[in-house]
């Protein structure tokens, strides 16, 4: 490490990141003279490929020899990762240790993960867009404890959520979900639309999707007769395709 980061940098940050949804821009926007403004970055970002080889390597048991690393700071705690969870266990961290030197170290050039704040100029008008987090698991059903806490100790008002998404804006312009095809898996590139299977963060109403029987849906794949008969059969089937084995058993199986 190097004497860039100081404590203030990383508490001004830590701060305004977890908070970015529930602040104002011009508060995100105090940084210094010259400094990239993630928020407002165009382009593609994300964890591109080998951003996070070396994390999993860790993960996984490899080693590494540090010994030679010149350090010339101290640190209390060391967060992997600035999404949601490793900014949760920091402020748990700075909660207990109110004195504490923490770090968090994040291949991609903002904090937040799913919750990442976006920030657009079209036409002279400004428009603020979330990163992922509305598609996250619903706070009001598998959210623990600690989770629904830290939300409420961060001042965030989830029942907002209800009134500020427009859970018809893609269905009244006609979209619906699709799978695509790709060519060199495929013999084709092809886009089908109207897929008809709900997903476990879905916001948009099953009566509003835009989505197809199944068998309408199955039958523009690009794969044989067969396998779409049987991929309809996967849709539309109540028969038990494991008979006589238990829920644990057919996990284990499958």
């Amino acid at each position: 490490m190097t004497d860039r980061v100081t404590r203030r940098d990383f508490l001004n940050g830590m701060a305004l990141a977890i908070a970015a949804g529930v602040v104002p821009s011009r508060l995100l926007a105090a940084s210094p003279a010259g400094a990239p403004y993630p928020p407002a970055l165009p382009g593609l970002r994300g964890s591109q490929p080998g951003s996070y080889d070396i994390a999993h390597a860790i993960r996984d048991g490899r080693r590494f020899d540090l010994d030679r690393v010149a350090s010339r700071e101290s640190v209390d705690l060391v967060v992997v990762g600035a999404g949601l969870s490793g900014l949760a266990a920091a402020w748990y961290w700075r909660q207990r240790r109110p004195t504490a030197r923490i770090l968090i170290l994040d291949a991609n050039g903002d904090f937040g993960g799913h919750a990442l704040r976006n920030e657009f100029d079209v036409g002279g008008r400004f428009l603020l867009g979330y990163g992922g987090s509305e598609s996250l698991q619903s706070p009001a059903t598998l959210w623990s404890d600690e989770a629904k806490a830290l939300i409420a100790a961060l001042g965030v008002d989830i029942a907002r959520f209800d009134t500020a998404l427009d859970r018809t804006l893609y269905p009244s312009l006609g979209l619906a979900r699709g799978v695509f095809f790709m060519r060199e898996a495929f013999g084709v590139d092809k886009l089908v639309t109207g897929d008809p299977m709900r997903m476990v963060a879905d916001d948009i109403p099953p009566d509003r999707m835009n989505a197809r029987p199944p068998a309408e849906f199955v039958a523009d794949f690009p794969v044989s007769a067969d396998a779409k008969a049987k991929l309809v059969e996967i849709f539309t089937s109540t028969r038990d395709p494991l008979p006589g084995r238990s829920a644990v058993e057919k996990r284990a199986f499958l």
